[in-house]
């Protein structure tokens, strides 16, 4: 049965909008994923020789966009999560969602995507299993969001096909605030056939899916949509600002390769008095070098001798300097560290001052500490809805909701070491191992537990009295 779009608000209605949205932003991501993987487009070269230089040119790019967003998603480490049941000690039911999730390697997986992209986004499934967190690519995901607060989403979609079912869906989500029972909605849509979803939206050719819940969709146990945005800075990938001047070094980077690679053989040419540059000349001129065709002239053959006629000179190729030009594409590159926030020895190796380097690595701390706050945010949003979905309403207290990061400074031992002897009279253990020695909540409870049976054990051996032997308790 077709799906009427006519009515505002109407399931419909919204899955248009979705398709819309959708189509808009396509070409955007499928460029930044292009830069992404590695597969930007290529300096253009003469077009009479386009395809002879197609590989040439692929060779003559870097892959700067994976360098950018790789420093930045690296440095990004959930070390716990609080609630309100478990006050200031990590909550051991969210971690336990943590892990089932697999977020402990998907979450670099959130992370990755929303900074090529720009944005990223978390579904929440009520599975029987427990409440289930996937990650979607913002090519096959988009979000209706309130104007005036652009965290409360209206409306979600999620696009995806099913090779082995011959069908492509929609799965749209809406908030409860459009009916009168207050709950959120899910409604999902087929149609025949796969590969169907770049198209603009045929309200013929698709229809609500009945085992869902048909036209009525089916009720979730909360007013909110169960996606979760995580959104980058302007909403833009994290080298998007940069695409001109990473262009501009794939550029001379390609424009020096061509000049080595027609340098790399020296050329050479006869510089005679030939009148008539036709064959019968040319033929002339070979036949006074004692040879069939000019092409057997000069040859590079070991032991080669040249008889040339008189008047005859050699011509030698000179190579180009390009040193400059190698200079140019260094500069580019310190520019590009420079307005990206990264260290120049991931670009380059290169013999930084001290307190360059310093600044460097300070500025990539405070964008790391940037994206922390962003990403904090959104796992705050997505386990509020995972309670909710778990229908466990004393952890769904989203204020009370702390995830915590590990540092985005990485000490050495000897800082470790130094930072504890000055402070161990002042702070708790459990404070210096996890601010100095900046382990994980796991990590602590083994030291601590392995700390308690330390003690155990040399108590068992403690001489009970001056003088007194030690001994074991059988």
């Amino acid at each position: 049965m077709a799906i009427s779009i006519s009515v505002k608000n109407s399931p419909g209605w919204w899955l248009n909008k979705a398709f819309t949205k959708r189509i808009a932003k396509l070409k955007r991501l499928d460029d930044l994923n292009s830069w992404h993987i590695g597969e930007p487009p290529t300096p253009a070269a003469v077009a009479e020789a386009r395809e002879a230089f197609q590989e040439f040119e692929a060779e003559a790019t870097t892959n700067w966009a994976e360098l950018i967003v790789g420093s930045m998603r690296e440095r990004q480490a959930v070390r716990d999560i609080r609630t309100a049941v478990s006050g200031d000690d990590p909550d051991d039911v969210a971690w336990k969602y943590w892990l089932d999730n697999n977020l402990d390697v998907d979450f670099s997986t959130f992370v990755e995507t929303f900074l090529w992209a720009g944005d990223a986004y978390a579904m929440i499934i009520d599975d029987e299993s427990g409440p289930m967190v996937t990650h979607e690519d913002p090519r096959e995901c988009v979000t209706f969001h309130d104007p005036l607060r652009q965290s409360t989403l209206r409306a979600a979609a999620k696009f995806y096909s099913d090779p082995d079912e011959g069908r492509a869906y929609a799965v749209l989500m809406i908030a409860g605030a459009y009916y009168d029972d207050g709950l959120a909605r899910t409604y999902t849509a087929s149609m025949d056939g796969v590969g169907e979803l770049s198209a603009e939206f045929d309200p013929e050719s698709w229809s609500w899916d009945e085992l869902s819940g048909g036209g009525d969709g089916a009720p979730l146990k909360h007013a909110f949509v169960p996606v979760v945005r995580l959104r980058n800075r302007r909403g833009m990938g994290e080298f998007e600002p940069h695409l001109p001047h990473m262009r501009r070094i794939n550029r001379f980077t390609f424009q020096l390769s061509v000049i080595v690679m027609y340098q790399a053989y020296k050329q050479r040419a006869i510089v005679a008095d030939v009148d008539d540059p036709d064959e019968e000349a040319q033929g002339q001129l070979a036949e006074s070098f004692n040879a069939d065709s000019l092409e057997d002239v000069l040859t590079s053959d070991p032991g080669s001798w040249f008889l040339l006629p008189s008047g005859a000179k050699v011509w030698e190729s000179t190579q180009t300097d390009v040193q400059g030009l190698l200079k140019a594409i260094q500069d580019d590159q310190l520019a590009l560290a420079a307005v990206a926030r990264r260290p120049m020895g991931m670009f380059a190796p290169d013999n930084q001052s001290a307190s360059g380097a310093n600044f460097t690595r300070e500025g990539l701390q405070f964008a790391v500490e940037d994206k922390q706050a962003r990403l904090r945010r959104f796992l705050v949003d997505v386990f509020h809805l995972v309670f909710l979905t778990a229908d466990d309403s004393d952890r769904a207290v989203k204020s009370d909701i702390n995830v915590s990061f590990m540092p985005a400074e990485r000490y050495t031992v000897t800082d470790k070491a130094s930072a504890t002897a000055q402070v161990a009279q002042k702070f708790p253990l459990r404070t210096i191992l996890r601010e100095i020695w900046q382990m994980t909540p796991t990590e602590i409870q083994q030291v601590e537990a392995e700390a308690s049976g330390e003690l155990l054990l040399l108590g068992e051996f403690e001489p009970t009295g001056a003088g007194q032997t030690p001994t074991v308790e059988a």
